[in-house]
Protein backbone atom coordinates (compact mmCIF):
# COMPACT_ATOMS: atom_id res chain seq x y z
CA UNK A 1 0.00 0.00 0.00
CA UNK A 2 2.94 2.68 0.83
CA UNK A 3 4.33 1.76 -2.66
CA UNK A 4 0.88 2.52 -4.17
CA UNK A 5 0.50 5.85 -2.37
CA UNK A 6 4.33 6.91 -3.53
CA UNK A 7 3.44 6.38 -6.90
CA UNK A 8 0.12 7.93 -6.82
CA UNK A 9 1.91 10.79 -5.29
CA UNK A 10 4.50 11.19 -8.25
CA UNK A 11 1.61 11.37 -10.74
CA UNK A 12 0.10 14.15 -8.64
CA UNK A 13 1.24 17.73 -10.70
CA UNK A 14 1.43 21.23 -9.00
CA UNK A 15 -1.74 21.76 -11.03
CA UNK A 16 -3.54 18.77 -9.19
CA UNK A 17 -2.35 19.75 -5.38
CA UNK A 18 -3.76 23.44 -5.80
CA UNK A 19 -6.93 22.37 -7.01
CA UNK A 20 -7.02 20.10 -4.16
CA UNK A 21 -5.87 22.82 -1.65
CA UNK A 22 -8.33 25.12 -3.18
CA UNK A 23 -10.99 22.79 -2.71
CA UNK A 24 -9.97 22.52 0.94
CA UNK A 25 -10.62 25.72 1.88
CA UNK A 26 -13.57 26.47 -0.01
CA UNK A 27 -15.19 23.85 -1.39
CA UNK A 28 -18.07 26.03 -2.87
CA UNK A 29 -15.42 27.46 -5.47
CA UNK A 30 -16.95 26.97 -9.44
CA UNK A 31 -15.10 25.31 -12.39
CA UNK A 32 -14.42 28.53 -14.15
CA UNK A 33 -13.00 30.18 -10.70
CA UNK A 34 -10.20 27.10 -10.10
CA UNK A 35 -9.72 27.07 -13.91
CA UNK A 36 -8.65 30.99 -13.67
CA UNK A 37 -6.47 30.00 -10.46
CA UNK A 38 -4.35 27.26 -12.61
CA UNK A 39 -5.18 28.60 -16.03
CA UNK A 40 -7.02 25.55 -17.76
CA UNK A 41 -9.77 25.64 -19.31
CA UNK A 42 -13.25 24.42 -16.87
CA UNK A 43 -13.73 21.40 -19.11
CA UNK A 44 -9.66 20.19 -18.24
CA UNK A 45 -10.39 21.11 -14.41
CA UNK A 46 -13.52 18.71 -14.58
CA UNK A 47 -11.66 16.04 -16.33
CA UNK A 48 -9.13 16.58 -13.63
CA UNK A 49 -11.60 16.03 -10.57
CA UNK A 50 -12.92 13.08 -11.83
CA UNK A 51 -9.84 11.49 -12.02
CA UNK A 52 -8.61 12.81 -8.59
CA UNK A 53 -12.01 10.99 -7.71
CA UNK A 54 -11.58 7.68 -9.39
CA UNK A 55 -8.26 7.53 -8.12
CA UNK A 56 -9.09 8.04 -4.61
CA UNK A 57 -7.26 11.22 -4.00
CA UNK A 58 -10.34 12.99 -3.38
CA UNK A 59 -12.48 10.65 -1.67
CA UNK A 60 -16.00 12.45 -0.93
CA UNK A 61 -17.30 15.85 -1.59
CA UNK A 62 -19.21 17.06 1.56
CA UNK A 63 -20.18 19.79 3.98
CA UNK A 64 -18.78 21.29 7.61
CA UNK A 65 -21.85 21.43 9.79
CA UNK A 66 -22.14 23.32 12.89
CA UNK A 67 -23.15 19.87 14.97
CA UNK A 68 -24.13 22.13 17.90
CA UNK A 69 -27.03 22.95 15.65
CA UNK A 70 -28.16 19.67 16.11
CA UNK A 71 -27.54 19.85 19.48
CA UNK A 72 -24.33 17.68 19.43
CA UNK A 73 -22.76 19.79 22.17
CA UNK A 74 -20.24 17.20 23.95
CA UNK A 75 -16.93 16.24 21.96
CA UNK A 76 -14.99 13.78 23.28
CA UNK A 77 -12.58 10.98 22.74
CA UNK A 78 -12.42 7.88 24.68
CA UNK A 79 -9.43 5.14 23.90
CA UNK A 80 -10.14 1.53 24.05
CA UNK A 81 -8.15 -1.09 25.39
CA UNK A 82 -9.64 -4.78 24.32
CA UNK A 83 -8.14 -8.08 24.94
CA UNK A 84 -9.79 -9.29 21.44
CA UNK A 85 -8.76 -7.92 18.21
CA UNK A 86 -9.80 -4.90 15.92
CA UNK A 87 -11.49 -7.01 13.77
CA UNK A 88 -12.83 -8.60 16.41
CA UNK A 89 -14.47 -5.43 18.31
CA UNK A 90 -14.87 -3.34 15.53
CA UNK A 91 -18.41 -4.92 13.71
CA UNK A 92 -19.88 -3.35 16.96
CA UNK A 93 -18.24 -0.26 17.32
CA UNK A 94 -19.27 0.50 13.59
CA UNK A 95 -22.94 0.75 14.01
CA UNK A 96 -22.62 3.18 16.84
CA UNK A 97 -23.93 6.80 15.27
CA UNK A 98 -22.04 8.83 17.78
CA UNK A 99 -18.59 7.70 16.96
CA UNK A 100 -17.75 9.73 14.15
CA UNK A 101 -13.72 8.37 13.59
CA UNK A 102 -11.98 5.05 15.20
CA UNK A 103 -8.52 4.65 14.65
CA UNK A 104 -6.00 1.82 15.94
CA UNK A 105 -3.09 3.51 17.65
CA UNK A 106 -0.06 2.54 19.47
CA UNK A 107 0.15 1.86 23.25
CA UNK A 108 -2.23 0.63 25.86
CA UNK A 109 -5.23 1.48 24.12
CA UNK A 110 -5.61 -0.01 21.05
CA UNK A 111 -7.37 2.04 19.34
CA UNK A 112 -9.34 6.09 20.01
CA UNK A 113 -12.51 7.00 19.32
CA UNK A 114 -13.54 10.39 18.31
CA UNK A 115 -17.14 10.64 19.60
CA UNK A 116 -20.01 13.41 19.59
CA UNK A 117 -22.91 12.90 21.63
CA UNK A 118 -25.58 15.61 22.99
CA UNK A 119 -24.88 16.10 26.82
CA UNK A 120 -22.32 13.81 29.67
CA UNK A 121 -25.83 11.73 30.62
CA UNK A 122 -25.39 10.23 26.50
CA UNK A 123 -21.42 10.21 27.07
CA UNK A 124 -21.48 7.79 29.84
CA UNK A 125 -24.54 5.77 28.19
CA UNK A 126 -22.13 5.22 25.25
CA UNK A 127 -19.31 4.61 27.54
CA UNK A 128 -21.51 2.05 29.21
CA UNK A 129 -22.30 0.85 26.01
CA UNK A 130 -18.38 0.19 24.65
CA UNK A 131 -17.52 -1.67 27.93
CA UNK A 132 -20.41 -4.34 27.38
CA UNK A 133 -18.76 -5.01 24.11
CA UNK A 134 -16.94 -8.32 23.92
CA UNK A 135 -13.69 -8.37 24.05
CA UNK A 136 -13.08 -4.70 25.63
CA UNK A 137 -11.52 -4.31 29.06
CA UNK A 138 -11.95 -0.71 29.69
CA UNK A 139 -12.05 3.28 28.19
CA UNK A 140 -10.34 6.28 29.05
CA UNK A 141 -12.36 9.28 28.57
CA UNK A 142 -10.77 12.98 27.65
CA UNK A 143 -14.02 15.42 26.99
CA UNK A 144 -12.66 18.31 24.35
CA UNK A 145 -13.48 21.81 26.31
CA UNK A 146 -12.62 24.14 23.93
CA UNK A 147 -11.89 23.35 19.98
CA UNK A 148 -8.80 26.12 19.33
CA UNK A 149 -8.59 25.52 15.71
CA UNK A 150 -9.58 22.69 12.98
CA UNK A 151 -8.22 22.97 9.37
CA UNK A 152 -7.53 20.68 7.12
CA UNK A 153 -4.14 19.63 6.33
CA UNK A 154 -1.62 21.79 4.17
CA UNK A 155 -1.18 19.63 1.11
CA UNK A 156 2.91 19.86 0.47
CA UNK A 157 3.28 21.10 -3.00
CA UNK A 158 0.09 23.39 -2.99
CA UNK A 159 1.36 26.88 -2.46
CA UNK A 160 -1.26 28.38 -4.39
CA UNK A 161 -4.06 30.13 -2.28
CA UNK A 162 -7.57 30.03 -3.67
CA UNK A 163 -9.20 33.80 -5.14
CA UNK A 164 -12.74 34.28 -5.01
Amino acid sequence: MGQEIAELDKELDKIDRVLVSALQSDAQLRLEDLARMVKLVPSSVHDRLRRLERDGVIRRWTIDVDVSAFGLDVLAYIGVQASKSCSKVMPYIEPIAAVEECHSVAGSKGLMLKVRVPNTRALLDLIEQLRQIPGVEGTETSIVLKTQFDRPITLPGASAKAKR
